[in-house]
């Protein structure tokens, strides 16, 4: 008997309910949503990341601003430290308006140096995109707490020397003092000398000996004067001098708020008789207004009623009753959003001037 062998015949499975395959209809459409949902995920994402460098750069040009506000804060409280505020303060005429360079006064007489000096619009700006923007300054001046430290750390005290009159010997004034040591003073220090007959601002210019300053003319700042013509002649005793610190607020032409201070540094670093510390970058605008003891706000309390500085109207005496200092300061970033466009911080702060009228 013959038999047939079906082994090698392919057997037919058939396919239970529900386990069927995709269709071509049903993977695109699941490619269609997984794309849909894939791209709302990455435009989240992108708006994240962009939100978050946006916030960042923001907060980095605050920060630098506020930064910048609090060195100008904090020696807008110093000015007037120890430092006479009756304008007793004399130099040669036009010498501080010239290293300055604001407008210089309308009479020949020896110049008084109160302890803030404004000047108002006087500065041009090439960074801020209008035209014709001219920005302000301002400068201080009060003493230095590290000259002539007396006691033990950390509790010394900066004190003035006793001095007797300036001699001038070979046409250069000098200055001995009573303690018999020239140890606390340096070359190209700004030393305020005060006597019984006023007080007037020098530069030394040398030391000679262990015991001697020096003060000759043509000194990195053009303050000193020598001789009977000069103002530091006309000090008489008793009489004292003590290291001052003189520093104004400016922003460059393209636009870097900058900390200038002058002398006070030891040759040969400041041969231009100042040093510059840039605070912010970016600056637009910076302008300041005086808060007066009458609470009248002011752009410049020194120019008089016509508002225009260098007029025979000028009051000096006015900067001695400035109570508080308003800053406004206006940055752009180099930086653009994602709609090319700059990021922009505008602050304004005031700051008290606790050392006028309140000591």
């Amino acid at each position: 008997m013959q038999t047939t062998s079906k082994s090698n015949n392919p057997k037919l499975v058939t396919p239970r309910n529900g386990e069927g395959g995709f269709s071509m209809l049903e993977l695109v459409v699941s490619m269609l949503i997984f794309l849909v949902v894939t791209g709302s995920i990455f435009g989240l994402l992108q708006v994240a990341r962009q939100s978050r460098t946006t916030v960042s750069l923001q907060v980095q040009l605050d920060k630098s601003v506020r930064l910048g506000l609090n060195v100008l804060g904090r020696d807008t409280y110093n000015a007037g430290f120890d430092y006479p505020l009756g304008n007793t303060v004399v130099l040669p005429d036009n010498r501080i308006s010239t290293r300055l360079g604001i407008p210089v006064d309308f009479d020949p007489a020896r110049d008084t140096v109160p302890p803030i000096i404004v000047g108002n619009n006087n500065r041009p700006n090439t960074f801020n995109l209008t035209p014709g923007v001219v920005t302000d300054q301002v400068t201080f001046l009060f003493k230095d707490s590290t000259f002539n430290l007396i006691g033990v750390a950390p509790d010394q005290i900066s004190q003035p020397l006793n001095i007797p009159a300036a001699a001038t010997v070979g046409g250069i004034d000098e200055i001995a003092p009573l303690s018999g040591s020239n140890s606390s003073c340096r070359v190209n220090d700004i030393y305020l000398i005060s006597g019984s007959t006023g007080s007037t601002l020098g530069v030394a210019t040398s030391l000679s000996g262990g015991n001697k300053v020096h003060f000759a003319n043509l000194d990195p700042l053009n303050f000193n004067q020598t001789g009977g013509a000069g103002p530091l002649s006309a000090i008489t005793t008793p009489a004292s001098m003590q290291r001052v610190q003189m520093v104004t607020y400016f922003v460059t032409p393209d636009g870097i708020l900058t900390r200038r201070e002058f002398a006070n540094v030891p040759p040969p670093a400041t041969p231009a008789g100042f040093v510059d510390e840039p605070l912010i970058y970016g600056v637009e605008n910076f302008q300041i207004q005086y808060v007066m003891d009458d609470g009248t706000l002011s752009d410049n309390p020194s120019a008089g009623p016509d508002g225009i500085p260098g007029t025979p109207d000028d009051v000096q005496a006015n900067l001695a009753a400035i109570r508080q200092v308003r800053y406004t300061v206006s940055v752009r970033s180099i930086e653009l959003d994602q709609n090319s466009r700059p990021y922009r911080v505008n602050m304004t702060s005031t700051f008290s001037t606790r050392n006028l009228g309140y000591k």
